[in-house]
């Protein structure tokens, strides 16, 4: 098991700093080699606050009475006199950060950025906050002059890289979710005409496969198999109405090609158009 750390005091103590606004007690990297499994119970806590990083494979943590398995580029936030119950598995390759830190501006820092009440945080740092975590051990270690302030300011630095990545990524997350609600309204507003994800891709000033993507994953499909199931139901809707035959359904919802409208509307329908027309005059008769 790989283990390293440094310690304020030489040792791992629970001190609470009720002088300074931000003082690091303590900070490590675990990483299982060969042991199997290592767990840490602590049933009533600790006095100073703890902030542990997955860097790598995943682990499991008890949060709000639930035990979570957290998968990597996580981070897990505990709060003073709080259980603390975690235990890494060899077989999910746990590569884990931990600091514990307390002071006299801790929580103001932490509900200014915005980390404060939260417990689980899923943000992709890429190697910065490892470098960050190696910083302050390395710091801890040595004991350099001016140690104590660094260590602090390192600290700081962390807690402002997660919090700038949280703002990032919900905002990402909220444009991205507008940019796909309009599509969407586009699509069954403009389905009759002729479509093209890039083109339309192309006309917001994004990349195709970005809008695939984030289409999929907010709607759970692509957005040409999206527009195809609007002209496909409107097809159905047309045909089961009896008020335009197959020629005049294709071209209304947008195929200039009857015969290309047929296969796919087989293919996504389950039969052809004239099949399809033919069970709705059966139920009418």
């Amino acid at each position: 098991m790989l283990n390293i750390s440094g310690y304020l005091y030489g040792f791992d103590e629970e001190v609470v700093d009720t002088q300074n606004n931000i003082s690091v007690n303590s900070c490590g990297h675990y990483k299982l080699i060969k042991l199997k499994k290592f767990e840490t119970l602590r049933t009533i806590g600790r006095k100073d606050y703890q902030l542990l990083y997955v860097a790598h494979g995943s682990a499991d943590f008890l949060i709000r009475n639930t035990m979570v398995h957290v998968p990597a580029e996580s981070f897990i936030l505990y709060y003073p006199e709080e259980i603390q119950h975690y235990f890494y598995s060899l077989k999910e390759h746990p590569d884990i950060y931990w600091i514990h830190f307390s002071g006299l501006k801790v929580m103001e820092l932490l509900t200014r950025c915005g980390l404060y009440p939260h417990h689980l945080f899923h943000i992709n740092t890429g190697e910065e906050c490892k470098r960050i975590y190696d910083k302050i051990i390395r710091e801890l270690q040595l004991k350099r002059e001016n140690f104590f302030s660094l260590t602090n300011v390192y600290f700081e630095e962390l807690i402002y890289l997660l919090s700038r990545q949280i703002s990032e990524e919900a905002s990402e997350s909220h444009k991205s979710n507008e940019l796909i609600e309009q599509a969407i309204e586009y699509f069954h507003t403009e389905y009759q005409h002729e479509l093209s994800v890039k083109d339309y891709a192309d006309q917001c000033n994004i990349s195709c496969c970005w809008f695939i993507r984030s289409f999929k994953k907010y709607t759970g499909t692509t957005p040409g198999q999206y527009l195809c199931d609007i002209r496909m139901n409107k097809a159905k809707e047309l045909l089961k109405d009896g008020t335009f035959n197959i020629s005049e359904t294709a071209e209304f919802v947008g195929y200039g090609n009857p015969l290309y409208f047929s296969r796919i509307f087989k293919k996504n329908v389950g039969m052809s158009p004239s099949e399809y027309l033919k069970r709705q005059q059966t139920y009418l008769d």
